[in-house]
């Protein structure tokens, strides 16, 4: 059985409150079905129309109807299809992006799973997605265009005063102060290579290129 969309909810039809217990939804489904008799349906579109054209429409309406209230009322009775009809009645009043993704998943899963109702077409195709949250601005990396300090890590400038310290493994280039009380610290000597460490007052391609082999790993 399917389930169709209807502009009245089920709650509605059986005359039941959202929060009406199983006791109440069973008394009622059951009340509603037995008053749903060919005989009914038949007085009823007489009302509408014509004897004859009550009689050759009765049948269907009848049998359709009926098939309705039973798939209705089992909705109604089934725990897990009553919360997916309930998330389903909340997302189309007022549902954010995200609940309709989910409410939409929880039917098709039903539908995938359940032996007894089905969830149609029409309910599922009704909930609209609007993705409306604005794309997640990139943030810019900030990139620095000036050389880093070897020790301190801060930019200097190339136009300004600096020093170079070379050694057997690397060059270390940056701010005088710094660069000074470094090798102050190591007593002038490399703390990898053990080598004295060289002053130079300009970078050189050389320098770089001037690496023993056996600490090229550490470039």
């Amino acid at each position: 059985m399917s389930v169709s969309i209807s502009p009245m909810s089920v709650y509605s039809l059986f005359g039941l409150s959202v929060d009406a217990n199983p006791n109440d939804i069973l008394e009622k489904c059951r009340s509603h079905c037995e008053r749903w008799t060919l005989k009914s349906v038949t007085e009823s579109l007489q009302k509408k129309m014509s004897a004859a054209e009550a009689s050759v429409n009765a049948q269907k309406v009848y049998s359709e109807g009926e098939m309705y209230l039973k798939s209705a009322a089992t909705v109604l009775l089934d725990p897990s299809a009553r919360q997916c009809y309930d998330s389903w009645l909340s997302v189309m009043k007022h549902g954010s992006c995200a609940q309709k993704k989910l409410c939409r998943a929880r039917l098709l899963w039903f539908n995938d799973t359940s032996k007894s109702v089905m969830f149609s077409k029409r309910m599922i195709d009704a909930i609209e997605i609007e993705d409306n949250e604005p794309p997640k601005k990139k943030k810019k990396k900030m990139v620095c265009a000036k050389p880093q300090c070897r020790e301190c890590l801060a930019p200097f400038d190339f136009s300004e005063d600096y020093l170079v310290l070379h050694c057997h493994c690397t060059t270390r280039v940056g701010h005088v102060e710094c660069l000074e009380g470094f090798s102050t610290r190591v007593k002038h000597k490399c703390p990898v290579c053990r080598q004295k460490l060289l002053k130079r007052q300009q970078v050189s391609k050389y320098l770089f290129w001037n690496v023993k082999e056996k600490y090229k790993f550490i470039a």
